[in-house]
């Protein structure tokens, strides 16, 4: 098992500021994601008044048909006045969510078989919007880190929360 202490939560809405990355799985395989994690890391540790407390989101898209959109993310309650260009505020709504912790050492593919398993077999489906093209199984994921980022991601355990919806028919 690959994956640990699910259920489903409803969350309040957030805000958050990011860094996008939007590119191939082979791009991503080969660390430009991580690049994007590096980066909304250091800045969110130089911004003395975010009051950083080491959460990290990765928020994925599948909005490509051989990719996807990644948003690197910390949550923040006001949006500062001098934040980069390529930065962008981004509001997430209230939801209800399939939540549960990736086990580390475990294979995050399998993991995320397994949540799309489990969201199915509870009578629900993955949120999608008519705004992006389906091209995953779970449309719109969001990882959540509180450890070291450099740890190599096959051997991370984090928080996972996909949004969903009850099937109606």
């Amino acid at each position: 098992m690959a994956l640990s202490a699910a259920r489903f939560e409803e969350h309040e809405g957030f805000t958050a500021l990011a860094f996008v990355w939007k590119g191939t799985f082979e791009e991503a395989f080969h660390g430009e994601v991580h690049k994007t994690i590096k980066r909304i890391e250091s800045w969110a540790e130089s911004q003395e008044s975010l009051k950083h407390d080491k959460t990290l989101l990765g928020m994925s898209v599948h909005n490509l048909e051989d990719g996807f959109t990644y948003y690197s993310a910390v949550k923040a309650n006001w949006k500062p006045e001098n934040i980069p260009d390529d930065m962008e505020w981004i509001e997430i709504p209230a939801h209800t969510y399939f939540v549960c912790d990736h086990v580390a050492g475990t294979d995050i593919n399998e993991t995320y078989k397994e949540v799309a398993e489990r969201i199915a077999a509870r009578d629900y489906r993955p949120y999608i919007t008519v705004e992006y093209p389906v091209f995953d199984e779970l449309p719109f994921k969001i990882e959540v880190y509180s450890s070291a980022i450099d740890v190599p991601r096959n051997e991370q355990g984090f928080h996972i929360m996909i949004p969903i919806v009850k099937h109606l028919g």
